[in-house]
C-alpha cells in the first residue's frame, strides 16, 4: 500500500480535475484537439507507471494493452466525427473494459488480494469524462461534484420512492439479503457516509453521466414522450448489469433497471446529472449497509 499510495494521489488529483470546469477551460487553451487528447492519454498512463514501477508489477505487454485501450477512448472524437453513431460507439467502448474485468488483469495486485485496479477504473472514468466533455463538447445538463439544494431534494424523493419496490423485489428474487449493521453509531454513520460519497463520486459521477447526460438527454431531444427516454435508458442501464459478478445476473440487472427508472425521472425533471446522482448514491449506499447480495 505504500508503494501505491503514490500511484494512488497522482490518480485522485487527475480524477477531480477532470469534473471542473476550469480544467476544461484550461484545456481549450492548449490548442489542437490532437494535442490535448495526448495530455489526456498521458495522463492516464502515468499513474500505472508509477504504480508498477514502485510494486514491481510492471509488465510490457499489459501496459501496451492499457495504451491502446486509453488511446482509443481518448483519441475518438478526434479520429472519428461528432455524430449520434460515433457517440454510442464511444460509449460502447467506454463500458466494454469494465463488463470485461479488463483492469484486474492489468493492474496486478503485489499482495493478491488488495484491489489495485482500482486505479484503473478511476483512470478510464476520468478520461470517459474528458473525451466527452472536452473533445466531444458534449453538453449533458448539470454536472459536478457537488449537488445543489434543489438536487439533493429531488434526487432523495424518487430515491424514496423506488426504495420500496428494489428492496421488496430483491428479496422476492432472493438477490439481497437483509443485514442491519451492527456495532457503534458513530462507527456505522462513518462507513454509512463513506460509502454514500464514495458512490456519488466515483460510481454514480460516471454511470449517470453516460446513461442520463448522454443517452437519456439524446433521447429526450429527440422524442416528444420523456418516460419513453427514461425508460430506455433505464433498460440500457439493467442491460449492462448483466454481467455484474456473472453473467447473466438477471435479478440484478431488473433491478438496476428499476435504479434506472428513479435516476431517470429525477434527471428528466430536473435536467441535472447531480440530482440522478443522488438517487444512485442513496440506493448503492443502503444496499451496502443494510443487505448482502
Amino acid at each position: 500500500m505504500r508503494a501505491a499510495l503514490p500511484a494512488l494521489l497522482v490518480e485522485v488529483v487527475f480524477y477531480l480535475a477532470s469534473v471542473f470546469k476550469e480544467t476544461r477551460a484550461w484545456f481549450g487553451q492548449i490548442g489542437t484537439r490532437g494535442l490535448e487528447a495526448a495530455v489526456m492519454w498521458v495522463s492516464a498512463l502515468t499513474p500505472y507507471l508509477i504504480f508498477s514501477f514502485a510494486t514491481e508489477t510492471f509488465a510490457l505487454n499489459a501496459f501496451v494493452l492499457l495504451g491502446v485501450l486509453f488511446g482509443i477512448l481518448a483519441f475518438w472524437y478526434v479520429l472519428l466525427p461528432r455524430r449520434p453513431a460515433f457517440d454510442g460507439g464511444f460509449l460502447v467502448l467506454a463500458a466494454a473494459p469494465v463488463l470485461l474485468h479488463v483492469f484486474p488483469r492489468i493492474y496486478r495486485s503485489p499482495d493478491g488480494h488488495t484491489r489495485t485496479d482500482a486505479l484503473g477504473h478511476l483512470a478510464w472514468i476520468r478520461l470517459g469524462i474528458a473525451a466527452l466533455l472536452i473533445l466531444r463538447q458534449w453538453q449533458p445538463g448539470a454536472f459536478g461534484f457537488w449537488p445543489r439544494a434543489a438536487e439533493w431534494r429531488v434526487g432523495l424523493i424518487y430515491y424514496l420512492i423506488i426504495l420500496i419496490p428494489i428492496v421488496l423485489l430483491g428479496l422476492e428474487l432472493r438477490a439481497v439479503e437483509f443485514t442491519p449493521p451492527h456495532g457503534a453509531w458513530w462507527r456505522i454513520a462513518g462507513v454509512s457516509l463513506a460509502y454514500f460519497f464514495g458512490a456519488l463520486w466515483v460510481i454514480a459521477l460516471g454511470e449517470e453521466l453516460f446513461f442520463r447526460g448522454v443517452v437519456e438527454k439524446a433521447l429526450l431531444a429527440q422524442w416528444r414522450a420523456p418516460f419513453m427516454a427514461v425508460l430506455v435508458s433505464a433498460i440500457l442501464f439493467g442491460a449492462v448489469h448483466l454481467w455484474f459478478r456473472r453473467f447473466p445476473n438477471w435479478s440484478h440487472a431488473l433491478l438496476a433497471g428499476i435504479l434506472g427508472i428513479g435516476c431517470g425521472l429525477a434527471y428528466a425533471r430536473t435536467r441535472s446529472v447531480r440530482a440522478s446522482m443522488v438517487t444512485h448514491a442513496c440506493v448503492v449506499a443502503t444496499w451496502r449497509i443494510f443487505f448482502a447480495g
